[in-house]
């Protein structure tokens, strides 16, 4: 290889390095939060290190609950589970939902409902977590490969 060959490698090895960053792994990345946030849902806890499960709702325990089938946090419509989305800018991936009681079940609260006195036990699905920064260092990882090793 020539050293003008070696540079045109580098320049474009270069290139594809921004556009990852900016563009390819915030994309990714940020796909895989949102799978990984509805995969809480199905498992009924957070996955940090390990599985946290969630306290089970009261119509799991009631048999004549017309809803007593659905997961926990889960309903017929699944509003909640379908409101989280990902908004992509360059280098960046934002995870979010847009219900107005998501806090309240993400982190739990003392003053739920219309009267204020609906207490609604912590059962998060969105946040840190160990076992989410492994797999986004897992697709870190295999791009840096793609690009700088393309053999």
């Amino acid at each position: 290889m020539t050293p003008e060959q070696f540079s045109q490698q580098i320049k474009g090895q270069q290139e594809a390095l921004k556009h990852a960053f900016a563009r390819t792994l915030p994309v990714k990345i940020g796909t895989e939060a949102v799978k990984f946030a509805r995969d809480n849902f199905r498992q009924e806890g957070f996955m940090g290190a390990n599985l946290e499960k969630w306290q089970p709702s009261k119509r799991k325990s009631d048999p004549k609950h017309p809803n007593r089938a659905y997961n926990t946090l889960m309903s017929r419509r699944n509003n909640l589970y379908k409101s989280i989305q990902k908004r992509v800018q360059p280098g960046v991936a934002i995870v979010y939902t847009n219900v107005p009681y998501a806090q309240a079940h993400n982190e739990g609260t003392r003053n739920a409902g219309r009267s204020h006195r609906v207490v609604l036990p912590k059962r998060q699905f969105l946040g840190s977590s160990q076992t989410f920064d492994g797999i986004a260092r897992n697709i870190i990882e295999d791009e840096l490969k793609r690009i700088l090793n393309p053999n």
